[in-house]
């Protein structure tokens, strides 16, 4: 048994008003807490610099969406474009693999992976209070603690705020037996925790099947070329055997969809230097769209360390681990798989590797069942996850999409349908507000809901409305309002209105309100874009491209707003163009990712 693609087991957690952080766990640090803050698209620099601001430290990312922030129990998400904030629940520390560990009164091997801003002095004291022996290994990575102890032990320890994630132990570490652990590979946003075991396939296409190139930059020269060349190759088609991806050879490193493999020693240009021999053996780069070309699945290799063909270290079994990192695959709880967090000697791919990565990609040759993974040694066999029952997809609708008014308050209402249990519905602004809507609601009938006073500012408000169930299943939708500020007195027109100075030069004003950010991410395969426009004269006509092709005219001038804009897997960037009846024109874009 595989965790739950796309940490979809990982974010049902206890939602919060975005206004507060979620009350507080058990923790050494009262007043500061490991929480999930998830937003309805990639975040961008602008909202990382505002966490940061507000003192939130950023220490992973969590497809989709989703950062691993350390922070005040007293910060306020509100006005950062976050549609939820929680925090993970005890049970869910805890690796699947152990499940049926937990009644036992025997001592469970298990490696206790703590947040990253966990000193480890620290880490080795929450241990000890929960009453767990603590096993030295000089191998271990910076953020592990290798430790033993009963069922109940280890759910006492996954209480602490400061445990991200508890999972077993490989005979290697528990023998003493000398190791090298694999930190992870990278994303923009940081790395990610052993608790997410699938992050994503390259233009975020599940299912189908995908054609990569890869290029030698430089090759350790401590074995032959060809040699090493050979093993690397050797990886690739492991991997090609299980799912359809397919590995060519280019001499173009930065090309698209291309592994670039660099042997490289201490700063190599990627911002993540290595240090020498007996730190990091490599780090890879996850795919686009999680990394940004040229660097997605770019594989780096430290070339300090002591490469050999067939022993330790192994080029082969290094690039096998590597290369599934490549493909989208985080780390794998059960010690047998070659994704486990420790590299070890391996021929081939293990079955939980096979059943994770044609989770991503389309299953090679007629066989479209993945194949079942063993249990890691000495511990019983998962239980497999139940399938659940279909469910109505998550509907939120708002009215109106664009408004404008001169009152200092606004009502909103709306409905909900389908979803799973309880539905809540919350709604924040860009100047600050936030809170929930009157009329949470359960299940897949549809229900109405009502905010009856939003607090508005002079000039647009974004006010965004957000629904998520029991399943963690979510809708957003965002509505703008401009308020106009008190009402003026209407003057007569002059009799006599000054004469034309010349030609209008002046091009239109164009303000898109919705969606609220001009980077977004959506699964959909169209999106509808509306906002205002004005001119000293008059808008004559407000248009939109796309670079896909497509084209049209939107409904509208000064409030306008366009028809279903289609969609292709990727990325497509949309310029909307407001035009005079003098011909000036004025724009503005954005770029939407479809997954």
């Amino acid at each position: 048994m595989r965790k739950l693609s796309f940490a979809a087991g990982l974010l049902m957690v206890v939602s919060s008003v975005l206004g507060q952080s979620p009350t507080s766990a058990k923790t050494r640090k009262p007043g500061r807490s490991h929480l999930l803050v998830r937003f309805a698209a990639q975040p961008g620099p602008d909202q990382l610099n505002a966490l940061a601001d507000r003192g939130a430290a950023v220490l992973s990312y969590i497809p989709k969406s989703t950062l691993s922030v350390a922070a005040s129990d007293s910060l306020s998400f509100a006005g950062l474009g976050a549609e939820w904030v929680g925090r993970l629940q005890p049970a869910q520390k805890i690796s699947p693999y152990l499940n049926g560990a937990l009644s036992s009164t025997a001592a469970i091997p298990v490696v206790v992976e703590f947040y990253s801003d966990v000193p480890s002095s620290e880490a080795r004291a929450i241990a000890t209070e929960a009453g767990l022996a603590i096993q030295h290994h000089p191998d271990l990575l910076p953020t592990h603690l290798l430790v033993s102890g009963t069922g109940s032990q280890l759910l006492a320890l996954a209480q602490w705020d400061e445990v991200s994630y508890i999972f077993p132990a490989s005979p290697a570490l528990v023998q003493g037996t000398p190791v090298h652990g694999c930190a992870g590979a990278l994303t923009a946003d940081g790395p990610v925790e052993q608790s997410v075991p699938l992050i994503g396939a390259w233009n975020g296409t599940n299912g189908e099947s995908v054609n990569l190139n890869y290029a030698f930059v430089y090759l350790t020269q401590q074995d032959p070329a060809d040699s090493v060349e050979s093993e690397m190759e050797r990886a690739y088609a492991e991997w090609s055997k299980v799912v359809q991806v397919t590995f060519s050879q280019t001499t173009d490193s930065t090309g698209p969809q291309t592994i670039a493999v660099l042997f490289a020693s201490g700063a190599h240009g990627d911002g993540y230097p290595f240090t020498g021999p007996g730190g990091v053996l490599a780090h890879t780069f996850y795919p686009y769209p999680v990394n940004p070309e040229p660097i997605a699945g770019d594989s780096h290799f430290n070339n300090d360390e002591t490469w050999k063909i067939g022993a330790d270290i192994d080029v082969f079994s290094v690039a096998l681990h590597e290369t599934g990192h490549a493909l989208g695959l985080g780390h794998s709880d059960n010690p047998a798989d070659v994704m486990y967090p420790y590299y070890r000697m391996v021929t081939g791919l293990s079955p939980g590797d096979i059943a994770a990565v044609q989770q991503l990609y389309a299953v090679a040759g007629t066989s479209n069942n993945p194949t079942t993974p063993t249990a890691p040694p000495g511990l019983p066999s998962p239980t497999p996850p139940s399938t659940p029952s279909a469910v109505s997809p998550l509907v939120l609708t708002i009215q109106p999409a664009v408004t404008s008014t001169s009152s200092a308050t606004f009502s909103l209402s709306g409905t909900t349908s389908g979803g799973s249990g309880t539905v809540q519905v919350s709604w924040s602004t860009n100047q600050g507000a936030g809170g929930m809507a009157q009329g949470s609601t359960p299940g897949s009938n549809s229900s109405s809901w009502t905010i009856p006073s939003i607090p508005l500012s002079v000039g647009t408000n974004i006010v965004t409305v957000s629904a998520i169930d029991s399943n963690q299943d979510q809708a957003t939708q965002s509505v703008a309002v401009v308020e106009l500020g008190p009402a003026q007195p209407t003057n007569p027109p002059p009799s006599n209105p000054p004469p034309s100075t010349g030609p209008d030069t002046t091009p239109p004003s164009i303000t898109i309100l919705s969606p609220p950010m001009t980077s977004v991410a959506t699964s959909a395969s169209s999106i509808v874009v509306s906002g205002i426009s004005s001119d000293n004269v008059g808008v004559s006509q407000v248009t939109w491209a796309s670079s896909t092709g497509g084209s049209g005219t939107a409904n509208g001038t000064s409030t306008w707003s366009t028809g279903p804009i289609p969609l292709y897997v990727g990325m497509t960037t949309i310029t909307i163009y407001a035009n005079d009846t003098a011909g000036n024109q004025s724009w503005r874009s954005l770029t939407v990712t479809r997954n």
